[in-house]
């Protein structure tokens, strides 16, 4: 198991060989346990990007992989509809979402399928988010006093990606590092489509806000 540690200046980003084929299936597993007795809901969300060398963008809505971007979740601002058993996909059919799982040790898969993605699409960042969900307590300080505070990986206890192919293959599994402690969000990492085929880039990039002040960085 390898472990992400924060982006520093200067360090080189490692990256996983995916597959020489630009029409390859890859699907992207997120865990999470929390032991505590709150239960912090995990949410993995994705990008239909396109870089030019000058970092990934998005330009519509459509283009974003994420509940909150469900006509479900957000019925006056989704835009993706949400099937019938809560799982929803891009409208390429290039990124598909297991749907939103709120018990906590539980999972969330997202699959890519590089031969539906949208022409020009070259880059897919992963994100996870944490946020505060049906609390049976409260979080504890280090000193063992209890306080309310807006959820962040630090009360998660382990959160891993798992790379798999269209096989079911594991091609690689990260944890995410205590240095996340004090985010709520955290870029996993992204799926680069280059010259050589299919990356993966193991970014571990910290954010606190929403989903939408990251939004503000890929578009």
């Amino acid at each position: 198991m390898l472990t992400l540690s924060l982006e520093k200046p200067g360090t080189a980003t490692p990256k996983l060989k995916l597959s020489l084929n630009k029409g390859a299936q890859f699907t992207v597993k997120v865990e999470w346990m929390c032991d505590a007795d709150h239960a912090d809901d995990v949410d993995v969300h994705a990008l239909e990007a396109r870089s030019d060398g000058n970092g990934a963008k998005v330009t519509e809505l459509t283009s974003v992989l994420s509940t909150y971007n469900t006509t479900r979740m957000n019925p006056n601002g989704g835009t993706l509809p949400s099937n019938p058993e809560g799982s929803f996909q891009t409208p390429s059919g290039g990124l598909f979402h297991s749907g939103d799982k709120r018990v906590q040790n539980n999972t969330e898969t997202i699959v890519i399928d590089g031969s539906k993605l949208p022409a020009g699409v070259n880059e897919i960042p992963i994100f996870v988010t944490v946020h505060e969900a049906e609390h049976g307590g409260s979080h504890e300080t280090e000193q063992g006093a209890e306080q309310e505070e807006e959820a962040a990986f630090g009360d998660i206890d382990v959160c891993t990606i798992t790379l798999s192919d269209g096989s079911g293959k594991q091609l690689g599994a990260y944890k995410l590092s205590d240095e996340f402690k004090e985010f709520n969000v955290v870029q996993l990492g992204s799926i680069l489509l280059g010259p050589e085929g299919w990356e993966y880039a193991a970014v571990g990039r910290g954010f606190t806000g929403t989903f939408n002040d990251v939004l503000a960085h890929f578009s």
